[in-house]
């Protein structure tokens, strides 16, 4: 397997790469993460930064805790793309990080079907188009949708069958993990298709996750801890 996070919609740059192997050699299987934070709701001025777990002002630095969280108890972790429901897929993949949220004492996601619909839209346009990435402006697309934001973020993957190899992938990357344990963001969006984006991965599974905290809430939580100690 091979992950990629991007720093920032338009630069790319590709950390560490785990392997496994596959036939004909290596299968490949990768992620992309993107955050977006408003630092002020006048101007919308937006702040792109994979890293950095702040959402629009800085918060001091805290002790990192390494302790894994092994994903359990969620129905359909193993359940592979294609051969079950997008609808069970999405909802396995919920579990599983809201799992990885509540066991470090953050507050769950709520599923959106707004934030539904803009992750599906992209995870489908990414497999027609061969074009692994946020695109040009991934917070437009959450607009688009009706979802009025104040901040959000999205990860992406190519090359996972299943709703656990996916999470874990991003638990095991800084940037996707920090999006998945961000304190301010109260709403989740999932996309799932059984195709891989061409030319980024062999084995099949895209995803798309969007977060989200709307405009007219308040953030859940303002503990930072669990996302200062990324990755798991």
């Amino acid at each position: 397997m091979s992950f990629r996070t991007i720093f920032s919609p338009m630069a790319p740059t590709p950390p560490k790469r785990p392997e496994a192997p596959s036939a004909g050699g290596r299968r490949h299987s990768r992620l992309a993460i993107s955050l977006l934070a408003v630092i002020s709701v006048v101007a919308l001025t937006m702040v792109p930064a994979a890293t950095a777990s702040t959402s629009g002002a800085a918060h001091p630095a805290r002790a990192r805790h390494k302790r894994a969280h092994p994903a359990s108890g969620c129905a359909n972790a193993t359940a592979i793309v294609g051969r079950a429901p997008v609808k069970v897929l999405r909802s396995a993949v919920v579990c599983l990080i809201n799992q990885q949220r509540t066991s470090r004492h953050l507050p769950p996601l709520r599923a959106s079907l707004l934030l539904d619909h803009s992750a599906q839209n992209w995870t489908n346009a990414m497999v027609s188009s061969d074009v692994f990435s946020h695109g040009t402006n991934f917070a437009a697309r959450i607009s688009a949708v009706g979802y009025v934001w104040r901040s959000a973020g999205e990860n992406i993957a190519t090359g996972f069958q299943t709703p656990a190899g996916v999470v874990r992938a991003w638990m095991a990357s800084t940037g996707h993990c920090q999006n998945i344990l961000n304190p301010t963001y109260a709403n989740v969006g999932t996309g799932v298709t059984r195709r891989q984006v061409r030319g980024w991965a062999s084995g099949a599974g895209s995803w798309t996750q969007d977060f989200a905290l709307s405009m007219y809430k308040s953030p859940p939580s303002a503990n930072w801890a669990p996302a200062d100690g990324c990755p798991y």
